[in-house]
């Protein structure tokens, strides 16, 4: 795991973590990386979760590891893009986080992100296009019950016939090739 030496964000930051995290498996979770958005809200990484800043003020929003598809940094706009798991055939939550240099954050995001994924495997469904099947788990529960989702590839549409009943076969053969 890589290793974050503590920097300074504001004890309000710790604090709505401390409240957002009182009812996560493992309680209470410590900040590991934070950043300061250009807005001045604050978003914080912890072992198990992503928090982000809600429209209230003072309070964050907690996001498990498992539940993130993506993130992705764009220097030129200096957005930092993050992309939450929905159910199949919803688009993907994306949340931009406006922040001068990700730093530290941002190396957390990546191997948090990473982490999580146990499984990924592509499988064809119409010639070479197909989907992606993919189990995550919070990395910081080894026994928590792994998210299972899956992605069709760009010229796929849930709409055409038999694709979805093939895409969730394609899923129920990956669960079982790895027993999970």
């Amino acid at each position: 795991m890589l290793r974050l030496r503590r920097t300074s964000w504001p004890r309000e930051l710790t604090e709505a973590v401390a409240i957002a995290s009182r009812h996560s498996p493992g309680g209470k979770e410590d900040i590991l990386a934070a950043v300061q958005l250009i807005d001045g809200n604050w978003v914080a990484g912890s072992r198990a979760a992503l928090y982000l800043p809600t429209e209230t003020e003072g309070a964050v929003r907690r996001v498990g590891w498992e539940k993130i598809e993506r993130a992705g940094w764009d220097s030129e706009e200096s957005v930092l893009r993050v992309y939450e798991t929905t159910a199949f055939g919803t688009p993907l939550r994306a949340t931009e986080l406006k922040v001068e240099d990700p730093g530290r954050f941002g190396q957390l995001l990546r191997e948090r992100i990473d982490a999580s994924v146990l499984v990924q495997r592509h499988v064809p469904l119409a010639g070479k296009k197909g989907v992606r099947v993919v189990g995550r788990r919070n990395p910081s529960e080894p026994d928590a019950p792994v998210s299972w989702n899956f992605v069709l590839d760009k010229g796929l549409e849930p709409t055409q016939p038999g694709l979805v009943e093939r895409a969730e076969a394609a899923l129920a053969a990956v669960r079982d090739e790895f027993g999970i």
